[in-house]
């Protein structure tokens, strides 16, 4: 398109920001950040090693879910997963250092990808932040100032090894404002709006110590959704702006440490208030970081032409700088191009991936279609029960999802159809090794979403072990939660099969409570271990 056609007061804009995104700035607020991200990944790692927990979420299952396309990731034999989060710490501790800072960098963002990978039913969005983030510092320059790779390889000059463009910094904005800007953007739910989950939530901590009174006020449901809305849409531009900038942040210091009295969501609260100084002018952040004497106070005159403008400049005295110089000039303007162009594809993939929800059929708090990688943070509180039924033309056997899911698990994998039929394949593979013919297997799916009376989540006549998984919906899995009803339905899971009406092919438990079925359970499997007569479990597969 001809610049004649464009109006002059956008060719106006595009090029001041053009020019802004080429502008130089110091690098001081990306090695904090690299500092903060460094001991964010340590703790995070640390975590998994306090109490045995990387064994009992990893080792200990009997099956580890997977996401379509990536079975092949694999858990590592042995203690393997345990070596995998020391090498996450020392990476993590070198990353803080800026020794081998790239290679560091990447070493934590790999480390993150094979967690989501290995174990989907581990998705948090906090990890997800953690992992993106890791890999944008990847391309930036974070050793590049205030690193053990500063003092040991140094820089061409002063200026050029503590500046980079200002667009890289915009970047690493971009990236850690997706969560409040589609956290916002995922909020316009009819149930987040009505007050729930938020009703449930604070119902659930009315004996939190200090602020746990104010939850059992009757408006704190309204008044927490609306404002958890409120702040995700505003807190970006607030922070940025000075005369909103103090109420900013002591609204960001109160939801977070909120969240991370009464959620349990790890190193994320604490992250995100670490990582408030990325909104506010990269100038500000350096002088604050002077005055605390965290950088020197003499920082390097930041040149404020583009890299074409300098690149013209140097290229007017290509006769006294040589054929070389002129190269390497060539070469330094493709490398930031193709940088350009990289950040360009990526922020349009992070733009993208969140929209899902809102393009794929059905509500995605119920049918998790869309639920990862979309910032959609605390939208739904699931209630489930869950039971299979291992059918042959000779026989039949009510099962508990926990024959094959880990305690830890059941409180998660129920939520999620395609999980549902994962467990099913796994009760299968299990099935096939003591039954004469190919068995088949049923769920009896119950979730409550929301507070909304349980309902069946997949239809109980589909074999889930012949159930394929659609491209965009499937066919075996229920669309429809219900409608929100005016207060939560309370009935306690033991006596849902009780409170709903039982599909035919599951009638049997109706005289049951699941508490019941599950004591039967737990006998039949003693007696069968102690007559010997159960073979030995196949080998796992994870």
């Amino acid at each position: 398109m001809s610049s004649k056609l464009i109006p002059p007061a956008v060719r106006s804009t595009t090029e001041r920001l053009t020019a802004a995104a080429s502008d130089q700035v110091s690098l001081a607020p990306l090695a904090l950040l690299r500092v903060v991200l460094g001991v964010t990944f340590f703790v995070w790692a640390s975590s998994f090693l306090a109490e045995d927990r990387w064994r009992i979420l990893f080792v200990d299952p009997a099956m580890l879910f997977k996401y379509a396309g990536f079975e092949w990731v694999r858990l590592w034999p042995g203690d393997g997963i345990w070596w995998h989060f020391q090498v996450t710490r020392l990476a993590a501790s070198f990353f803080v250092l800026g020794f081998l800072t790239r290679l560091s960098a990447l070493t934590l963002a790999t480390s993150m990808a094979y967690v989501l990978l290995v174990e989907r039913q581990l998705y948090n969005n906090h990890e997800y932040l953690l992992g993106c983030t890791a890999m944008l510092c990847v391309f930036l320059p974070c050793g590049r100032a205030y690193s053990i790779d500063r003092l040991r390889w140094g820089g061409r000059s002063a200026a050029a090894s503590t500046t980079m463009p200002r667009w890289q910094w915009w970047l690493v904005r971009f990236q850690l404002g997706l969560p409040y800007v589609f956290g916002a953007i995922a909020k316009l739910d009819s149930d987040w709006l009505a007050g729930q989950p938020a009703g449930l939530f604070v119902d659930s901590r009315i004996d939190t110590p200090i602020i746990g009174p104010l939850f059992s006020l009757p408006i704190s449901a309204i008044v927490m959704a609306w404002g958890g809305f409120l702040f995700d849409l505003l807190v970006v531009p607030g922070l940025y702006f000075r005369r909103t900038r103090p109420v900013a942040i002591a609204a960001a210091l109160l939801f977070h440490l909120t969240n991370a009295t009464i959620f349990q969501i790890g190193v994320f609260p604490w992250f995100m208030i670490a990582t408030l100084f990325v909104f506010f002018p990269i100038e500000s952040v350096v002088e604050w970081m002077a005055r605390l004497r965290l950088v020197s106070a003499d920082q390097p005159d930041l040149d404020q032409t583009t890299d074409t403008e300098s690149a013209a400049a140097l290229a007017t005295d290509r006769s006294d700088l040589g054929r070389n110089n002129a190269n390497k000039i060539r070469h330094t303007g493709v490398v930031s191009r193709a940088g350009q162009w990289l950040a360009i594809g990526y922020v349009a993939i992070q733009l993208l991936l969140p929209l899902r929800p809102w393009l794929l059929p059905g509500n995605p708090s119920w049918n998790e279609r869309g639920q990862r990688f979309a910032w959609r943070m605390m939208l739904r509180h699931k209630q489930t029960l869950l039971w299979f039924k291992i059918e042959t033309e000779a026989d039949y056997l009510f099962v508990p999802g926990g024959l094959v899911m880990s305690p830890n698990q059941l409180q998660r994998a129920p939520r999620d159809p395609e999980l549902i039929r994962q467990a099913a394949n796994e009760i299968r593979r299990l099935a096939a090794s003591f039954a004469t013919e190919r068995p088949r297997i049923y769920a009896l799916a119950l979730v409550s979403l929301n507070g909304r009376p349980a309902r069946l989540m997949i239809d109980p006549d589909t074999d889930l072990a012949e159930a394929r998984r659609g491209w965009f919906s499937d066919d075996w899995v229920s669309q429809d939660p219900g409608p929100l009803p005016p207060s939560a339905w309370r009935v306690p899971t033991d006596q849902w099969w009780q409170s709903v009406s039982m599909p035919d092919r599951f009638r049997p438990l109706a005289s049951l409570r699941p508490s019941e079925a599950q004591a039967m359970f737990n006998r039949l499997g003693q007696s069968h271990r102690s007559d010997g007569s159960a073979a030995s479990t196949p080998n796992r597969q994870k």
